[in-house]
């Protein structure tokens, strides 16, 4: 069941031309079903990454893509979409990421086919003129324009990595910014079928590059003068180090960083729909997603059925390989982040949590964790995000206890709320500190046509959506012509 034989060879794409990481570690990407050993991993060397910064800055400077005209630049756009959407594409990344990320190929299936969607809707975003406007003047019309900051640096996390690296490219793409991909080095193939699109295609040389490697690679590139914008999806760890990196020059960042996502089902809510929401959102990406499922608060009238019915719909889950078409959920990514999870089990336990689990686990040696409720912690023992299958459940009284619990960590990515009672639900998500709020439904995607992706607190830094990324990569010129004022303040 492997098809391990369909991963595409490992490969830097730098000023047009593919060329293999210079540095072997002796480590593997691992089948996260099995940990067989798939590909050994490979780092760009200083001067790969060198390289990369050079053709970047070049391009920039000589305007070989900022000034390629909106429409042209759309029309580049559509081809890359043309490509991603043949059958080689989509076959590819849809096992690599699922034997990699561990995620089921049901949904990996889905994010391929999406992926051509992201460069088409970036080329729409171009074609209808939005980068080039005209507003009033004193003397005229006057022009607003967004024009890119620079070469742009964008880090990818091995969570949806076609999902979150095609926006990143797409978006920069479609602003002018030259820009590098630095994908995660565990999930690295999704970001290689776009540099061949890109090839293929025939972008200019310079406007798309790729670097593989681990976070060494990342920072280097992050502390060099020559970026002038950063898109980073990942921890905090790594979202402070990038945002110190960038302060000091005032260097614009997006920094999308995760969160402990809090669901609150009241009194009056359907039970069923509610453990629905639940199980989705513990299970869904196999509980490895920023806006999964962290904590769960619940009226302490009702937390008894809505278990029951949350650990009767577990018990029909099927946790298996993450290749199996029966499969409604497969493993964690890599060893490393399966012992993590482990540990933070462990740590709630000893905080007296009790663990609610009915998925059986399935006879593979991969990284399997069963979907897990943690009842009877103290609220302060919860407050950090555990990406996983792992959510917290805490009870309370009231309205103002449960606006106490919501607000209760320093994260503030998303929330989801369950009532019948929709001004109810509407009046209590308006008072949740996050960026954006849920109400009866759990779902992958962005609920409002144009509205952005927000982050809060330590979730972040800035908006993600199809015009506020396109956006994040330029700045404002405005020009027009201006009335003079009279000398000495006349």
């Amino acid at each position: 069941m492997s098809r391990d034989d369909q991963l595409p060879e490992l490969t830097n794409y730098i000023g047009g031309a593919f060329s293999a990481p210079a540095i072997s570690r002796g480590q593997y990407l691992c089948d996260a079903n099995t940990g067989e050993p798939l590909q050994e991993r490979r780092n760009s060397d200083m001067q790969q990454v060198s390289a990369a910064l050079e053709v970047a800055d070049h391009t920039h400077s000589d305007g070989t893509w900022e000034e390629t005209p909106a429409q042209e630049r759309a029309v580049l756009l559509e081809k890359m979409a043309e490509e991603l959407a043949g059958e080689e594409y989509a076959e590819t990344i849809t096992v690599a990421d699922s034997l990699t990320s561990g995620a089921v190929i049901r949904t990996t299936r889905k994010m391929a086919k999406i992926l051509p969607l992201v460069f088409r809707g970036a080329a729409a975003y171009l074609r209808q003129g939005h980068l080039d406007r005209k507003v009033p003047g004193p003397c005229g019309e006057v022009e607003y324009l967004q024009r890119p900051w620079g070469p742009a640096l964008l880090i990818a996390p091995w969570n949806g990595p076609t999902a979150i690296g095609s926006h990143k490219v797409a978006s920069a793409l479609a602003a002018g910014a030259p820009c590098i991909l630095k994908p995660s080095e565990f999930t690295p193939h999704s970001a290689i079928m776009m540099a061949r699109a890109a090839h293929r295609a025939g972008l200019p040389e310079g406007a798309f590059q790729l670097t593989l490697g681990d976070r060494n690679v990342g920072g280097k590139m992050v502390e060099d003068p020559r970026i002038k914008a950063v898109s980073f999806t990942g921890g905090l760890a790594g979202g402070r180090a990038i945002a110190r990196a960038c302060a000091a020059d005032f260097i614009p960042t997006q920094l999308e960083l995760g969160g402990n996502n809090q669901l609150v089902v009241f009194e009056d809510a359907d039970l069923d729909k509610a453990a629905t929401g639940i199980v989705y959102g513990l299970t869904n990406l196999n509980g490895q997603w920023c806006r999964a499922l962290g904590r769960l608060l619940v009226h302490e009238s009702v937390k008894d059925v809505l278990l029951d019915k949350v650990l009767s719909l577990l018990s029909g889950f099927r946790l298996g390989h993450s290749l199996d078409e029966a499969s409604d959920m497969g493993p964690l990514v890599h060893r490393g982040h399966f012992e993590q999870i482990l540990a933070d089990i462990e740590r709630l336990q000893a905080h007296g949590g009790h663990l609610l689990s009915s998925t059986p686990l399935p006879d593979l040696q991969g990284n399997f964790v069963a979907p897990t409720l943690v009842d009877g912690c103290q609220p302060e023992d919860t407050r950090e995000e555990i990406f996983g299958p792992v959510a917290a459940v805490h009870s309370f009284r009231n309205d103002d206890e449960a606006l106490a619990l919501a607000n209760g960590t320093d994260l503030g990515l998303a929330g989801y709320v369950y009532s019948e009672n929709i001004e109810r639900a509407f009046a209590f998500a308006r008072r949740m500190r996050t960026g954006g709020v849920k109400i009866n439904g759990y779902s992958l995607l962005s609920i409002g046509e144009g509205t952005p992706r927000s982050a809060w607190g330590l979730s972040g830094l800035g908006e993600e959506g199809h015009a506020q990324s396109i956006e994040f990569f330029t700045g404002a010129r405005v020009i027009g012509v201006s009335p003079q004022d009279l000398l000495g303040g006349r």
